[in-house]
């Protein structure tokens, strides 16, 4: 097992911004369970034994002589047992832990805290984005569950898993998706906007949700991606916009495997002055095109123009199909705390969240203090015009 790995496309992204803005990204999950109910010894067996399962969370980046790498370390984690009065008490002590784990470069991949309260028990995980996408961290909760001794060959697959979509990346950077990438985005007229240097001031956590039509068939995503791009149309004037959002399509014989294996796609709505209904067919004609090409390395895109140069998203995009069950934590029963914390991307104007719970979409928002316009304004933007989208079809009879 090699101690030194390449590192892949998002994972140099996310590097970059921690060396530039001093802060590194995470995820995380915050759960509730009944009181007093589960031992923190058992607790952290799971977690030893989750670390250990998983070799992603053994590697750090480095940089060394203008070369970029993830290398191998001894395992650990952070975990202790807090106290808290109530829920909104632990939501706060939740975001100051990960406020704490990203200003802390070099420290753990993993970091869990047990807070005990009156009423209930709650369990907040942090990871490292840069070494746990999205499905990676989904794998590990299935694995809190109980300990479970590790395969002799994760290391292996680890590595292979890794290998493996390098190898995709490079592939993919120089093959026909570059052509098609350049093409769209040489319609995109004006100057794209930058980066935004600070964390933002502006929050809004749980917009009035919108009634989702039992008409639509397969995923909300591309309509919710579109009537994004039509309210930032609303409070920018801007005839043409961009919303880059994380793609986490991976090889399925590493489907098992936790680590980054994301790209970040960026969507273009270049459909102009039309009517909701023309627009959003063409923009969903463009988009299923754009997917298309998702498996050309974001980085890959930034280099095809100096106009591209460092951000080509004036904000990112996030989005999720919530879901009902339980998670099991070292035998207990506990479910997901939904109010999300933390802060916006510092490479983006905005990032948006769309949430799908049963028959309605919840709406989060953060807009940087410098974006040009306010996240009242782009928050009341976006709800009005993905109702108008949904209003397109039938109403979903009781």
């Amino acid at each position: 097992m090699a101690d030194r790995l390449p590192l892949l496309s998002t994972q140099l992204g996310f590097a970059l911004m921690a060396e530039r803005t001093g802060q590194r990204m995470s995820i995380h999950k915050l759960f509730r369970m009944p009181p007093s109910v589960l031992s923190a010894a058992d607790l952290n067996l799971v977690l030893h034994s989750i670390m250990l399962r998983n070799p992603t969370l053994s590697y750090r980046i480095g940089f060394s002589r203008a070369e970029v790498y993830q290398e191998r370390y001894s395992a650990t984690y952070d975990f202790a047992e807090v106290q808290a009065e109530d829920e909104e008490a632990a939501v706060r002590l939740s975001m100051t832990v990960v406020d704490e784990f990203e200003a802390s470069l070099d420290g753990a991949a993993m970091e869990a805290r047990l807070i005990r309260s009156h009423d209930a028990d709650y369990l907040l995980l942090v990871f490292d984005h840069a070494l746990v996408d999205g499905q990676s961290q989904l794998i590990m909760i299935r694995q809190l569950a109980a300990p479970e001794p590790p395969d002799g060959g994760q290391w292996e697959r680890f590595e292979a898993a890794v290998l493996d979509r390098a190898e995709s990346e490079s592939a993919t950077a120089g093959g026909p998706g570059i052509a098609f990438w350049a093409d769209r985005l040489k319609n995109f007229h004006g100057e794209l906007p930058r980066g935004a240097a600070k964390m933002p001031s502006e929050i809004i956590v749980g917009l009035p949700s919108v009634a989702s039509p039992s008409a639509i068939r397969g995923s909300r995503f591309p309509y919710v991606l579109f009537s994004l791009h039509r309210a930032l149309r609303d409070v920018t004037g801007a005839e043409a916009t961009i919303v880059a959002y994380p793609w986490g399509r991976r090889n399925e014989a590493f489907s098992d495997v936790a680590g980054c294996f994301l790209n970040t796609v960026i969507s273009l709505d270049l459909t102009g002055p039309r009517s909701p209904l023309e627009a959003m067919d063409d923009f969903l004609d463009d988009w299923f095109l754009e997917i298309d090409h998702a498996d050309v390395p974001f980085v890959s895109l930034a280099g095809l123009g100096s106009a591209f140069s460092g951000s080509v998203a004036a904000g990112m995009f996030a989005y999720e199909v919530a879901t009902e069950s339980s998670v099991n934590i070292a035998g207990i029963e506990a479910v997901e705390v939904s109010p999300r914390f933390g802060h916006n991307q510092p490479m983006s104007a905005f990032t948006a969240a769309a949430t799908v719970r049963e028959h309605e979409i919840g709406l989060e928002l953060t807009v940087d203090e410098g974006a040009g316009y306010g996240v009242q304004d782009l928050g009341t933007r976006w709800r009005h015009r993905l109702s108008e989208v949904f209003s397109c079809f039938p109403a979903r009879q009781s």
